[in-house]
């Protein structure tokens, strides 16, 4: 696949566009989204789709989420947001414990080639920045998830039709009788 389709089927649109045509009720859609902007928000670049399906495995029992929402939302970080995304993790962390690590810090940790480079990168993410970085992302991550719900439903009650068998639906069974 050519390097700018990759870029374009990535580009912010084209993956709202994609998730707004999802054929799932806007309840399981937004949840999807809400769970996979919770994940992207977290310092897991390379395996965020792995705990998306894993977390749609353990909740299967609970509750259904669309698990292809939640995989493309994971892609609001990716390695052009990574930088700024793990940084305003960590300087929210910062509030709460001390940290002394700057934005070009974050940049030369986060460069790497390679598996054995992405390794390093993230165990140099928690050995070096990782209490503030962790209290960041227990903060901004469920915050963003619970923004992220309301906002998907909003947009996918005004951008596409209402399919039939939405959850607020009435059952054909439940409506009354007319009187002759």
């Amino acid at each position: 696949m050519p390097v700018s389709r990759i870029k374009s089927w990535l580009s912010p649109q084209v993956l709202l566009r994609n998730i707004l045509g999802i054929n799932d009720s806007t309840h399981s859609i937004a949840l999807g989204a809400a769970i996979g902007m919770a994940i992207g928000m977290s310092p897991t670049v390379g395996i965020q789709m792995i705990i998306v399906m894993l977390v749609a495995l353990i909740a299967k029992p609970f509750f259904h989420f669309n698990r292809m929402a939640g995989v493309l939302t994971v892609y609001v970080s990716n390695p052009v947001t990574m930088v700024p995304i793990y940084y305003f993790l960590y300087w929210v962390g910062t509030f709460f414990v001390q940290g002394k690590v700057t934005r070009d810090d974050f940049e030369k940790i986060l460069h790497y080639d390679g598996f054995d480079g992405w390794w390093n990168a993230i165990t140099g993410l928690f050995v070096d920045i990782g209490t503030p970085l962790i209290i960041g992302t227990a903060i901004v991550a469920p915050l963003c998830g619970l923004i992220t719900y309301p906002v998907m439903r909003l947009m996918l009650k005004w951008f596409r039709p209402e399919p039939v068998g939405e959850e607020n639906a009435e059952p054909e069974a439940d409506k009354p009788a007319a009187l002759e």
